[in-house]
């Protein structure tokens, strides 16, 4: 984008979006290919292989994204639970735990119980909604507060700043 500080709605219809080279289209097209040739062993063309692991559909999209959210890069992926377990690796490790909702969407759950737990992620479930729970469940090694809200199915609430307040002192001057 040209323009040097461009409001929100510019940014959410413009970035990512540069005009096509070749054809001069303003709208990126949809990338359904699954593989792309490749300039040799590792020689990726313009970044790209396998659909999969990106295309210049999801790109566009994860720039956009980053413009919209004022981040340096945006990641997209294929689900909500592949992006969860990327995320809860990227500030988790084994040994560390995590506060999660005790009525937390059942996949959630299942990625928590079955997926890092094994890994060596410690979980407490905790109501949300009671902020001394919270604060209680919180240990020296918690490196994420999972919040869900409205839940799925009880459609629970939780008050993300006040749950992010004891969050933020408690961990306040910590390294992972």
């Amino acid at each position: 984008m040209s323009e040097r500080n461009p409001g929100f709605s510019t940014r959410a219809i413009h970035a990512g979006q540069e005009p096509d080279a070749l054809t001069g289209a303003v709208v990126p097209p949809i990338h359904q290919v699954s593989t792309y040739k490749q300039d040799g062993v590792g020689g990726l063309r313009g970044g790209y292989e396998y659909s999969r692991s990106a295309n210049p559909t999801r790109t566009a999209l994860e720039e956009c994204l980053a413009a919209l959210e004022g981040g340096s890069r945006g990641f997209a992926f294929a689900s909500g639970l592949a992006a969860e377990d990327t995320l809860l690796r990227a500030v988790t490790t084994p040994g560390s735990h995590a506060v999660i909702p005790n009525d937390a969407y059942g996949g959630t759950y299942r990625l928590f119980a079955k997926v890092t737990h094994p890994w060596g992620l410690d979980y407490s479930p905790t109501d949300l909604g009671d902020l001394d729970a919270v604060r209680a469940a919180i240990r020296p090694e918690t490196s994420v507060v999972w919040i869900e809200t409205p839940t799925n199915p009880l459609l629970s609430i939780a008050d993300v700043a006040a749950i992010a307040e004891p969050g933020a002192r408690r961990g306040r001057g910590r390294r992972r």
